[in-house]
């Protein structure tokens, strides 16, 4: 509680669920933007070695959807992420970014 004449601001000090939450946006972003400047190195150099390095990587994910039919409505669940070494280096900037906040 504030006085009248006191012009502190108390400091809001962060849940440990909004640390979570911002850790994974930072993360999802540097994976992101890894991709894209991979893509766009991958383009650059179409038939190279850079494009090798920059556009192979696994997809992890599940092949053909998971389908839930149930008559009335039908569910289709599935995704897919692809992971190769541009988005592992935008992760792991993100990271350090994320230690300096």
């Amino acid at each position: 509680m504030t006085r009248q004449g006191d012009n502190r601001r108390e400091d809001r000090v962060p849940k440990r669920g909004d640390s979570v939450i911002v850790l994974l946006v930072i993360l999802i972003l540097g994976a992101l933007i890894g991709t894209v400047i991979g893509e766009v190195i991958a383009t650059i150099a179409p038939g190279g070695t850079l494009e090798k390095i920059f556009s192979r990587g696994i997809n992890p994910g599940l092949a053909p959807p998971a389908t839930l039919d149930l008559k009335v409505i039908s569910l289709s669940f599935g995704f897919s992420v692809k992971i190769n070494l541009s988005s592992l280096l935008g992760i792991g900037l993100a990271l350090l970014i994320y230690r300096k906040l």
